[in-house]
């Protein structure tokens, strides 16, 4: 992400930090454990401190960051706990938008899921294409999410997709991943089909192949 853009000219300095931070905890430089100094994140993006306690906030409210009481900030420790219960929270939110788009998808939507299933099903997945491959995963369950038009479904799974980022659970996986070639075509598929029982059923089956590929890898 360069950041440069149009937008840019209507941040404010607690969202340039938000920003930052954010970044810099997705890309492993900010790791699990790590404390965030405000006066260190402050020379660390640029804005005032002030800013930079707004950003630590926002970041607390989407569970990147934790606050302890004499002690400050601290980049969240991805559990094995945490990431179950982040996986529990997404099977009930995309259980529901299943339902939802099984009685409303229109054809407009259906052609674009259709677009990104291809793509994540088609593309040989390895660590060459890990981040794409993250990216496009992502994509499609947040299209899916925005399509039923709850503006709550969405933004919760914002902050589920947040945490899946912090855990980079799919580059750690990345080496023995494999998913069935058709995987998300059938789930536009059976969601098209506009029975709301099966779209649910094939929606729990989904996240939870999801959820297995990834519990492996976390002992605590």
């Amino acid at each position: 992400m360069n950041g440069i853009g149009t937008e840019e000219n209507f941040l404010t300095a607690s969202d340039i930090a938000y920003r930052i931070i954010s970044q810099k905890i997705f890309d492993g430089e900010f790791q699990p454990g790590m404390k965030l100094s405000r006066r260190k994140m402050a020379e660390v993006t640029g804005v005032s401190v002030i800013p930079v306690i707004e950003a630590l906030k926002k970041l607390e409210e989407d569970n990147l960051v934790e606050s302890r009481p004499q002690w400050g900030s601290y980049v969240i420790v991805p559990t094995r706990a945490r990431v179950i219960q982040n996986f529990q929270l997404r099977e009930a939110v995309e259980c529901q938008s299943a339902r939802i788009l099984a009685q409303s998808m229109t054809k407009e939507q259906r052609e674009r899921l259709m677009e990104i299933a291809t793509e994540l099903d088609t593309v040989p997945y390895t660590k060459d294409t890990v981040i794409d491959s993250r990216n496009s995963h992502m994509l499609f369950h947040t299209k899916l999410t925005e399509f039923t038009g709850n503006d709550l479904l969405a933004s919760t799974l914002r902050k589920i997709n947040l945490f899946w980022l912090l855990s980079n659970a799919i580059a750690v996986n990345a080496p023995r991943v494999t998913y069935p070639r058709y995987w998300h075509r059938y789930l536009v598929d059976v969601i098209g089909k506009g029975d709301p029982d099966e779209a649910e059923k094939v929606m729990r089956t989904h996240v939870n192949d999801s959820m297995k590929l990834i519990i492996a890898t976390y002992n605590t």
